[in-house]
């Protein structure tokens, strides 16, 4: 369950922002939306799946097997039409030696091996240490995980064979072997099993208990089971109360680990994604004018009386328009709202100069 909650937390936050287009211009830039691959990555990768599913899947391939394998469809104008995910169960990169190109070998439904350019595929990877194929985090944490789910088999097994540990039974004198084994099982029928936990254990014939392994308290069985989930939460840099671990949450060091979440996990994740699109999907000469972007705006947003004082103090820098700040909270514009303002409290030293001359030519006529 640690592991899906990992995945799932990444690919929806990835999933979740927009993936947007811009072009440089003159006065810095804008948003495109009418460019082919705009609307790919905006509106519909492919027929069959959304910009949220299709980035979302994107993600839960790379986590699972380290490698996501984006297929580009090229349309007869050599422009992009569709985006398509293969398989990265069937799917390997393979360097040429020879030419050193890049190849990428995948297998169809019906059993056929394709063998595609390097030019065709967008990969996105893990972490990687060639520099070609990705692994996953769960490759690395594969020990970890093995560790947990022995933990689990234990505890099935503690809950099934009784509700104390094993020991041994005392018996003053001598017995055979069938009468051992007679004792045996009609202990075992009265006091193992999960319904028997609790139950008092009456012992005659001279019968004495002896306990020779530590209770499940006193082992920390539970403390154990959440230093695992710390661990492979820890493996997919996700913050630990992301995943139910909140024993030294508070409300200031959560709110700083989903920052450093945004800051330190999904920031480098985006970056690729951003690059690799962008190099893919863009001509030498576009690329010189179009980029993609991911917008974190959504993420950033902080509760309205935060949101609500770092408007006032961009809109008093003159940084925000009051437009830009309505289009932020989805409203429509005003008139006039497009004009930057700044307190007069904070010009540049010029404008003051000029004031001040200004004043004093003023105050001068007066006097004569």
């Amino acid at each position: 369950p640690t592991v899906y909650r990992c995945v799932n937390i990444k690919a929806n936050s990835v999933a979740m922002l927009p993936f947007q287009m811009y072009k440089r211009t003159s006065k810095g830039r804008e948003r495109e939306t009418n460019h082919v691959v705009a609307k790919l990555i905006e509106k519909r990768p492919n027929p069959y799946q959304g910009p949220f599913k299709f980035k979302h899947l994107i993600e839960t391939h790379k986590n699972l097997w380290g490698n996501a394998y984006v297929n580009i469809d090229w349309g007869a104008d050599g422009r992009p039409r569709a985006l398509w995910l293969l398989n990265p169960s069937v799917t390997e990169p393979y360097l040429d030696i020879g030419t050193n190109i890049l190849w990428y070998i995948t297998r169809t439904p019906k059993g056929e091996l394709l063998k595609i350019p390097y030019t065709d595929i967008i990969h996105i990877t893990a972490l990687t240490t060639d520099g070609i194929k990705g692994k996953p985090p769960i490759q690395v944490a594969r020990e970890s995980i093995g560790s947990s789910q022995a933990a689990q088999k234990f505890k099935g097994k503690f809950y099934k064979q009784g509700a104390v540990n094993s020991g041994f039974l005392k018996i003053p004198g001598m017995l055979n072997k069938e009468a051992k084994e007679v004792i045996r099982q009609e202990w075992e029928q009265a006091n193992t099993g999960i319904n028997n936990a609790q139950r008092v254990a009456i012992l005659d014939a001279g019968l004495e208990f002896q306990q020779i392994s530590m209770p499940l308290r006193d082992a920390q069985f539970i403390e154990t089971m959440k230093f695992e989930k710390t661990e492979i939460a820890i493996m997919f840099d996700v913050p630990p109360h992301m995943v139910g671990d909140l024993d030294r949450a508070t409300h200031s060091n959560i709110e700083e680990e989903n920052l450093s979440f945004i800051r330190n996990t999904l920031s480098p994740i985006l970056r690729q994604y951003e690059e690799e699109f962008a190099y893919r999907l863009f001509t030498e000469r576009e690329q010189q004018r179009y980029y993609l972007k991911f917008n974190l705006e959504s993420l950033l947003r902080a509760d309205k009386k935060t949101q609500a004082e770092f408007y006032k103090i961009m809109l008093g820098e003159g940084v925000y328009s009051i437009n830009e700040v309505r289009e932020l909270e989805e409203r429509n514009a005003i008139d006039g709202g497009d004009v930057h303002r700044v307190d007069l409290n904070h010009v540049s030293l010029e404008i003051a100069n000029e004031y001040q001359l200004a004043r004093a030519g003023l105050k001068g006529g007066e006097e004569d």
